[in-house]
């Protein structure tokens, strides 16, 4: 019987749930100290919090790069976010229905955090194409 090698495990979606923990706390304390005072728009505005947070870190850390901002790379980002904080937002006010507005924001931020990483990882952090020779 041969040894098995050892699988090789990427940090990046380690690195990417550390900085959606910190996006998630940014975002979290945004809502909830504005909640009460704008409602719904709080999702927005503690969503925005949090994305400035994630795009600071998940390009210097989590996909990062020594090469400059690709051209897009910013406009993938907020295309990204935008839709994925509509997403949450209409998903937090369905689920507010039918549940303490905590509950629903908890819901909604996991499927929103994959979502994201998914995104993230193959179209807004995607490798710089390199240059294919002439044939």
């Amino acid at each position: 019987m041969t040894p098995s090698k050892p699988v090789k495990v990427s940090a990046r979606p380690l690195r990417f749930a550390v900085v959606g923990v910190s996006n998630t706390l940014v975002d979290f304390l945004v809502f909830f100290l504005l909640q009460g005072l704008i409602g719904p728009i709080a999702q927005a505005v503690g969503y925005a919090a949090g994305t400035a947070n994630s795009y600071y870190w998940n390009r210097r850390w989590t996909f990062k790069t020594d090469q400059p901002r690709q051209k897009g790379e910013l406009t993938r980002f907020l295309v990204v976010n935008v839709t994925v904080a509509l997403l949450t937002t209409a998903l937090l006010s369905l689920l507010n229905l039918f549940m303490p507005v905590w509950a629903a924001k908890v819901l909604v931020t996991v499927p929103g955090m994959a979502l994201n990483y998914v995104l993230s990882k193959v179209w807004v952090f995607r490798p710089a194409a390199t240059d294919k020779p002439n044939l």
